[in-house]
């Protein structure tokens, strides 16, 4: 994923994924890389040559949710419905790039409205997305976020709860690692509950949150894969890894959780993304096939 790239150009991201042997991405669809909006979107047409040239094509795209202005959850109801139009753009542009999940999540809500009422919120804009997901063909992977992200949905039994109720489908789940370590959960949890529903996983280490570099965080990475040939998942895994230190990582300095020691690091990845995929692809390159 180039989400960690947000400083360097697209075009440089992708040539370090082709130069690692790399192909499919999971595209990041923030600015500077990709302009999505609510009223609209960038041409997709170059994107999409950009990334063919180069040998590689899109296994999701993520609508980002958690730190731009739209989000599902919002109160204000302008903004609630200038964010439905944001992410039913996102899914219209994850079909004209040709991929054929859009990844979203539940951010956002007001703590003073409560967690019900962003729920609600939550779930009636999931369910007009839904529609647009349906018409286009495009997958909607909805995942959990950590506390520190969001209070709206962070265990699987509440994702489970959500996509029930939308009744869509073409609305599914996506597992992110840290956010279901953070709760406490497995990855057989995860497919116990959702099966073959489960159609993407956002696959990094972490402490147990963070989205690490695989190697620098403490999740059991031979039982994770395990797990995933057991379950005979086929789809894509995502390395979503963004930042890292201890001022982004709260469970760094928490023992009482039992992931943390005392070291830190105090930059993130942004200042060098291409030492962090290459060091990223050293941890699993034992483990990957053609």
């Amino acid at each position: 994923m180039n989400l960690h790239w947000r400083l360097y150009p697209f075009e440089d991201f992708l040539d370090t994924q082709k130069a690692l042997g790399m192909k499919s991405i999971e595209l990041w669809a923030g600015s500077p890389h990709f302009l999505l909006g609510w009223e609209g979107y960038q041409d997709c047409a170059p994107v999409k040559k950009a990334i063919e040239e180069r040998g590689l094509k899109i296994s999701a795209l993520l609508i980002e949710s958690v730190s731009y202005p739209f989000t599902l959850c919002c109160a204000v109801p302008e903004v609630w419905e200038k964010s439905v139009s944001y992410f039913k753009n996102g899914v219209r542009a994850a079909k004209e790039l040709g991929a054929p999940i859009a990844v979203i999540s539940c951010a956002g809500g007001l703590y003073d409205k409560g967690k019900d009422f962003a729920r609600a919120q939550a779930l009636k804009a999931l369910k007009e997305i839904a529609g647009t997901a349906e018409e286009e063909g495009v997958m909607l992977a909805v995942e959990t976020l950590t506390p520190d992200q969001s209070f709206v949905i962070n265990t699987l039994d509440e994702l489970k709860a959500l996509i029930f109720e939308v009744k869509s489908p073409n609305v599914k789940a996506c597992l992110d690692i840290c956010s279901a370590r953070t709760a406490g959960e497995t990855i057989d949890q995860w497919f116990d509950a959702f099966g073959d529903d489960l159609v993407h996983i956002h696959f990094t280490d972490g402490r147990p949150g963070g989205r690490l570099v695989w190697g620098e965080g403490l999740h059991p990475l031979d039982e994770y894969l395990e797990v995933l040939e057991k379950r005979g998942y086929k789809g894509a895994l995502g390395l979503n890894i963004n930042v890292r230190g201890n001022w982004f990582d709260p469970s760094l300095l928490d023992e009482k959780l039992g992931f943390t020691g005392k070291e830190h690091v105090p930059d993130n990845y942004w200042f060098a993304p291409g030492e962090a995929d290459r060091a990223n692809l050293r941890a699993l390159a034992p483990y990957i096939s053609e």
